[in-house]
């Protein structure tokens, strides 16, 4: 079991096209369903444009505002430069410190708990054999060599228990 600060902190990795955003996407409700406050954080490897140039909430932002947000009655949206050393921890204090778990999808270099994902048909190995902070693996594809908990990619609910207790939530 693994005790931390809240929100708990636990990154879906893997390789490419391997399924984490579908995996996450499943699991998100599973985990609300138990009462879990889910936030999570896409790691983006280039920089991240989702506003229009021209836009006023761009033109704040360009203008040195930081940060810059902008709202309607059903959502928001918070633009806000980082450093690059910017580490997951403190990204997790400062924006989702109302939540009882944050999911990442990424964040491979973390050392916080992690599972994998990972399809029979990669041309890769799995991570798992070289990173100790991997917890657990979601595949279509069982091996009795891994030493780590292993659920099929359609265990949905088997996985969330799992995260709950490992995490103690």
């Amino acid at each position: 079991m693994i005790k931390s600060e809240k929100p708990a902190i636990l990154s879906f990795v893997g390789h490419s096209n391997s399924g984490k955003t579908e995996l996450i996407t499943k699991i998100i409700p599973v985990l609300k369903n138990h009462g879990i406050r889910v936030g999570i954080i896409k790691h983006a490897g280039s920089p991240i444009v989702i506003d229009k140039k021209g836009k006023d909430s761009q033109r704040h932002f360009e203008a040195g505002a930081n940060p810059a947000m902008v709202c309607s009655d059903h959502h928001m949206a918070l633009f806000s430069r980082i450093k690059p050393e910017i580490k997951l921890k403190q990204l997790a204090q400062r924006y989702f410190n109302d939540n009882d778990l944050l999911l990442t999808e990424g964040f491979k270099q973390e050392k916080y708990p992690k599972i994998e994902v990972y399809r029979n048909d990669s041309q890769f190995k799995p991570l798992c054999l070289t990173d100790s902070s991997i917890v657990g693996i979601v595949t279509d594809y069982s091996n009795k060599s891994w030493a780590i908990p292993q659920y099929n990619i359609d265990d949905i609910e088997g996985l969330a228990d799992y995260i709950l207790q490992k995490l103690n939530l």
